[in-house]
């Protein structure tokens, strides 16, 4: 029996690049860091990834503004990061 790598032609096989939801959060996580300190990093915790869409969870308003203020670039950091268009919006959700 073949298996899937045999099947796939070997330019198709190199450009396959499965990025999960742990890996977006811990590279969110680590660009939160570098934009806003430690500060930033404990007060903004992304929260859920689904269809190329980043939902972040501020703790307060005041964060809250500030990721709304700078989203584009922040997605921009992160897809720079990724090396791909992973993150195409940010979005900002109550804290639970």
């Amino acid at each position: 029996m073949r298996t899937l790598k045999d099947l796939l032609p070997k330019k198709q096989r190199s450009s396959l690049k499965i990025i999960d939801e742990k890996t977006i959060f811990h590279i969110a996580k680590r660009i939160l860091v570098e934009e806003y300190g430690v500060r930033g990093g404990e007060n903004i915790i992304p929260s859920f990834y689904k269809d190329k869409k980043l939902f972040l969870s501020p703790r307060s308003s005041l964060w809250a503004s500030e990721i709304y203020l700078t989203r584009v670039h922040l997605a921009e950091r992160m897809n720079a990061v990724l090396g791909s268009e992973e993150i195409k919006e940010i979005k900002i959700t109550q804290q639970i």
